[in-house]
């Protein structure tokens, strides 16, 4: 099994679902995710999927190379933090647009694009709390992202994600 895999593609539609299960099940490790904006009122934590921080202390980390990356979303910014990076099998969880980065540092990561329908994309966006106006704006957001390349596996966001998992180890996808 490749020892870095790069989940990716549109927001809300099961990336975390996935990468969350490979950590439980198969013995990867997440990479801190740092954000300066604040939790979501669905009850969001420390330590879930983000570490919230303030903007003071996140400009620190960067200064200090301690994130990967660095980008801004609705005037909040969020990065990778670099501390777990030294594990031997890691999963990314990424939005396509740091897809392309992380594979200039690890050109040997397998992606996997995670798809599902708009429906449940705007009802998982809804359920997080978002207001309307920002439903919109990350839509549209979305829209603009591009497309997977025919290598890379699409996971349409129905089938359980254990079956997912073994179906890509049996047809060796995630082989070096």
């Amino acid at each position: 099994m490749n020892n870095i895999i790069i989940i990716t593609w549109k927001s809300w539609s099961g990336k975390t679902t996935l990468s969350n299960y490979l950590e439980e099940n198969c013995g990867y490790s997440i990479p801190y995710n740092y954000t300066t904006r604040s939790p979501r009122v669905y009850d969001e934590k420390d330590y879930s999927e983000y570490c919230f921080i303030s903007p003071s202390y996140f400009e620190w980390l960067w200064e200090q190379d301690r994130l990967l990356n660095r980008t801004e979303f609705n005037w909040n910014q969020y990065g990778i933090g670099i501390e777990t990076l030294n594990l031997e099998k890691l999963v990314f969880v990424v939005d396509s647009d740091w897809r392309e980065k992380l594979l200039q540092i690890f050109p040997t990561a397998q992606t996997v694009w995670v798809e599902t329908s708009d429906f449940e994309r705007r009802k998982r966006l809804y359920a997080r709390g978002l207001s309307w106006l920002d439903l919109e704006a990350r839509l549209d957001w979305l829209s603009e992202q591009m497309n997977p390349s025919s290598t890379c596996i699409i996971v349409d966001g129905t089938t359980p994600v254990k079956e997912i998992v073994y179906s890509l180890i049996e047809d060796n996808k995630w082989t070096e």
